[in-house]
């Protein structure tokens, strides 16, 4: 009966504890320290994953995922920060882009020199370009135009492992990048599934927005995981 596999992913238990809740869930493994919450909805069977936080956790839980569920598509979510100044608290960004924004080569300088980051050039790794598959992402920004109050943004995310609060960084990373939001974990969720030719979306709702003084509001993935459950309820 439930032949088919969702796989979706968040790092902190608070961006994954309302979909377990939610769920019919009968299972949890435990693959090299990765959790995986095995559930049930409508005729999907669902696994939720524990990332964890950061490029590499997501990179390693997304294969393992992979690998044993052979899901049909991936939803990376949780919270993210803003990169621009209209771009509110409770927004959602869908990724139809993310790239690498923690890949550089610097300057050489010598001792005394020393150093400015603003000098700093993208490398091979921060050129790639990985992609949301374009299908999941129309179906989820057209259901949550429709079921959603805020804004919805369709736009590049910006990954890495660094919480960026400078205001002159991150518009300099905007201008390099032109991405909506930054988080931990996407791009080696998209990295990963792209590799493997399997459908993957980003969904991130903002936590914060520093050029604005808005500061971090965990909860918010509360929210982002009650419009996914719909999401879900409704394909």
């Amino acid at each position: 009966m439930y032949d088919k596999t969702i796989l979706i992913q968040g790092a902190l238990d608070i961006e994954i504890q309302f979909l377990i809740d939610n769920l019919k869930c009968t299972d949890k493994i435990i693959i090299a320290g990765y959790e995986f919450h095995i559930g049930y909805l409508n005729n999907l069977k669902v696994v939720i994953s524990k990332t964890q936080v950061g490029t590499i956790n997501s990179s390693t839980a997304t294969t393992i995922g992979v690998i044993k569920f052979n899901p049909i598509f991936v939803i990376n979510q949780g919270i993210a920060g803003a990169y621009r100044e209209d771009i509110n608290i409770g927004d959602i960004v869908v990724g139809e882009k993310c790239r690498n924004i923690n890949a550089f080569s610097m300057p050489t300088k010598s001792a005394g020199d020393g150093s400015n980051p603003f000098d700093w050039q993208l490398n091979k790794r921060a050129e790639e370009i990985f992609y949301g598959n374009t299908e999941l992402i129309n179906s989820f920004y057209d259901f949550s135009n429709l079921n959603y109050n805020n804004s919805i943004y369709i736009g590049t995310i910006g990954s890495g492992d660094v919480f960026n609060r400078e205001t002159d960084r991150i518009n300099w990373l905007y201008d390099i990048f032109g991405n909506v939001c930054e988080d931990m974990e996407t791009i080696g969720t998209y990295s990963v599934c792209n590799k493997f030719d399997i459908p993957c979306i980003g969904i991130r709702i903002i936590s914060n927005n520093e050029l604005i003084g808005k500061k971090l509001d965990k909860t918010q993935s509360i929210e982002l995981q009650k419009l996914i459950l719909l999401f879900l309820q409704n394909i």
